[in-house]
């Protein structure tokens, strides 16, 4: 069975327990954004600065300190509107990006020894409920914890507040976290996109309009990619790491199946339930090997040949509107910019050539142009 060749384009920090890890993963930063409770990345950029003026390594030997001396770290505030759920009516959203994916992080150790007291945890955003449980909107990994220190039927009672929007309103807040502060692997990025298409009802030309670092092409693929993982989740699963699987290996298994005769869609459907009983766990290039599909080895050692040659371009405007540059996808989790020769250019169309790599940056990163 050979594939198609198919061209591819793509809580406030209420204590320092939240910063070395002990609240979520990445970290909490427990701000209020709207209704919910928004984790994000904390800014680490002053700790050298802390460490070094409060460095008293060559003032006095650690015997002097007194370890029973000082306060104890304070549990996070409360936060307007929360509310105490037993943690057995709290269950994963059916649209959350993560769904899945991977329940213990980096700092899952921390997160679960915080877990053991639930007043230790920032509060869960959860949905209305649904047969009596509520949805996570955003905590799941919080929630895990709490389910690894208590167990998952515990009545032990957690913070939460209730996201004030619609579902279709959930999804996109999602989408916005999963697209901006929030790190989410490629599939998890598509499953948002793929939510917003489906709860709210968005278009992909919608979804690419609001995200600048998205081009419509890639959006349509990555609503593939998790329309595909979706549907054929035996065949992922083999993964050692499923919620890693590029976009581009689902677009092709997408094609796979949809040009491949009956008799091999079930020969690889088989195969994938073949290797799931053994436990397997394949690296993605293994993937199509297991399965019994071949790749078209001449085409993809032409694409080997020159590996910079960009699969996208977008070109970049300058002054009186003349390119002066590129943005070019390398694959889908690569890009590259195409500089213009300064020599050849005079001072004004330097500057404007300039502020326009900087504008593009900065529409790349889901930054306004100004800064």
């Amino acid at each position: 069975m050979k594939t198609n060749d198919v061209t591819t384009s793509t809580a406030e920090v209420t204590d320092l327990l939240d910063v070395i890890g002990g609240t979520e993963e990445p970290s909490v930063d427990n701000i209020i954004s709207g209704n919910r409770v928004r984790e994000g990345g904390s800014d680490n950029r002053q700790a050298p600065a802390f460490e070094r003026e409060h460095d008293t390594s060559g003032t006095f030997d650690d015997e002097e300190v007194d370890p029973s001396k000082g306060t104890s770290f304070s549990r996070p505030g409360k936060v307007p509107g929360e509310k105490l759920i037993p943690l057995s009516q709290l269950k994963e959203w059916a649209h959350h990006p993560a769904k899945g994916s991977r329940t213990r992080g980096n700092n899952t150790a921390g997160l679960i020894a915080s877990a053991i007291d639930p007043a230790n945890i920032p509060p869960i955003v959860i949905l209305p409920a649904e047969g009596g449980l509520h949805p996570i909107q955003d905590g799941r990994l919080r929630w895990h914890a709490l389910k690894e220190a208590h167990g998952d039927n515990s009545g032990i009672q957690v913070r939460c507040v209730m996201f004030s929007g619609t579902e279709a309103e959930a999804v996109q807040a999602a989408c916005d976290d999963a697209l901006g502060s929030t790190p989410r692997s490629p599939i998890e990025v598509a499953r948002s996109i793929l939510n917003v298409q489906r709860v709210a009802g968005i278009s992909q030309k919608a979804i690419a309009e609001r995200y600048s670092v998205l081009k419509k092409d890639q959006v349509s693929r990555m609503t593939i990619a998790a329309k595909t993982v979706e549907r054929f989740p035996t065949v992922f699963n083999l993964l050692e790491e499923p919620d890693r699987v590029s976009i581009d290996l689902c677009v092709k298994f997408a094609q796979f199946m949809k040009t491949a005769s009956d008799h091999d869609r079930a020969a690889v459907l088989e195969a994938a339930e073949t290797h799931e009983s053994a436990g397997a766990s394949l690296k993605r290039n293994e993937l199509f090997e297991a399965l019994g599909i071949e790749t078209d080895e001449p085409e993809r050692s032409a694409a080997k040949s020159d590996p910079l040659d960009p699969i996208d371009s977008t070109e970049i405007f300058g002054s009186d509107d003349q390119p002066v540059g590129a943005m070019e996808m390398l694959s889908d989790e690569v890009m590259r910019l195409r500089l213009p020769d300064p020599t050849t250019m005079t001072a004004d169309e330097r500057e404007a050539a300039a502020a326009a790599f900087i504008e593009q940056i900065r529409a790349y990163f889901g930054l306004d142009a100004r800064g």
